[in-house]
């Protein structure tokens, strides 16, 4: 779709919404929102399976909203700027339509609800992500109880048509996460996703990839003191190949990432040993996995770091989010010191009622 075509589609969306509010009674409302976010985002990584990098640049995704207390609706548009480049990086349509099944479980469909990754662990996650691969698109089920809440989705990352030089691409998760009111206690978190290149109409050489990944979070929290509270976790992942055809180095693989982690107030401390063996993440943080992303020469079958992480995060007048983090990743088979850092501050509100 050209510049001309998206305008006019937006344009008519907004007249669809416009036209939809007179229909309805005095609870409905349209409403301008403003999703944005800045960002300075480094990586120091000088080893064989990622080099480093940096992305500093904001995006804003501004969309008019008519909801009701069954239904929504919300048009608008996504644009990307990376700072120094000479343009947009990104400049799409969002549209989304969600609807309240029940009192627990919603239906999404159109631009996702992805501003916190689907809640998943940096080494299924990449946490780039968050600002780099906006918006997701596709179906979405949320599920909202007392104790737990769950996220089952499919975004379509690229679609394609008879004769596309490139396969299609879509990644399937689902996310649940139990006892949300971190008291002191049992909490665990599930995890489970495929991404998938190919398609029936693929008409490039490539071979029809999936591969699938689990993790398995248990953790228990206690307060120790004051305000602190302490928690003791292992993570457990695995990783299948699922490709009908393709072979890899790796087709089956697991890691193990215990952790103890503080929190206290608006920060939070993590510190963890990571041992994984053949394990495949493509949409994680590339240095939990064996595969380099330099050369295969440097594909590493067993890995082992240590990991630190701190982070603040701040939440400002409901709208405005505050995230700063460091994290270090010590390579014993190297004896590499690796790290990154990065900066965000987003805003995520309503700015006036439209009518």
């Amino acid at each position: 779709m050209d510049s001309l075509s998206s305008k006019i589609a937006l344009v008519t969306l907004f007249i669809s919404i416009y036209c939809i509010s007179h229909a309805q009674t005095d609870s409905a409302g349209v409403n301008l929102y403003l999703l944005g976010q800045s960002f300075f985002d480094n990586k120091e990584f000088t080893g064989n399976i990622k080099k480093g990098y940096t992305h500093p640049g904001f995006y804003i995704q501004p969309a008019i909203k008519f909801e009701t207390k069954q239904y929504s609706i919300a048009a608008g548009f996504h644009t990307l700027y990376l700072a120094g480049a000479d343009t947009l990086e990104q400049f799409v349509p969002v549209f989304s339509a969600r609807l309240l099944l029940n009192s627990r479980i919603m239906l999404n469909v159109g631009t996702l609800e992805s501003l916190i990754g689907h809640w998943l662990p940096e080494p299924l996650f990449k946490p780039e992500r968050l600002f780099l691969n906006q918006p997701e698109t596709g179906v979405q089920f949320l599920y909202q109880g007392i104790w737990s809440k769950a996220d089952l989705w499919i975004n379509w990352e690229r679609y394609i048509k008879t004769g596309s030089p490139f396969q299609e691409e879509f990644t399937v998760g689902f996310t649940h996460l139990y006892n949300l009111n971190d008291t002191p206690g049992f909490s665990n978190a599930f995890h489970a996703m495929a991404s998938h290149h190919g398609g029936q109409i693929d008409s490039t050489n490539l071979p029809v990839q999936t591969h699938a990944n689990i993790g398995l979070l248990p953790a228990f929290r206690f307060k120790p003191y004051g305000n602190t509270t302490l928690a003791l976790a292992t993570s457990v992942y695995y990783y299948k190949n699922l490709s009908p055809s393709f072979t890899s180095e790796y087709n089956t693989g697991f890691g193990l990432h215990p952790q103890v982690k503080a929190y206290r107030n608006y920060t939070t401390l993590e510190v963890g040993f990571w041992y994984s063996h053949g394990f495949v993440n493509p949409r994680g943080e590339e240095l939990f996995g064996s595969v380099s992303t330099i050369n295969p020469i440097y594909n590493q079958s067993v890995r082992q770091l240590g990991t630190v992480a701190i982070e603040y995060q701040k939440r400002f007048m409901s709208s405005m989010l505050l995230n700063a983090n460091f994290k270090a990743y010590y390579d014993f088979k190297s004896n590499l010191l690796e790290y990154s850092y990065t900066l965000r501050l987003m805003f995520d509100g309503k700015l006036k009622r439209v009518m």
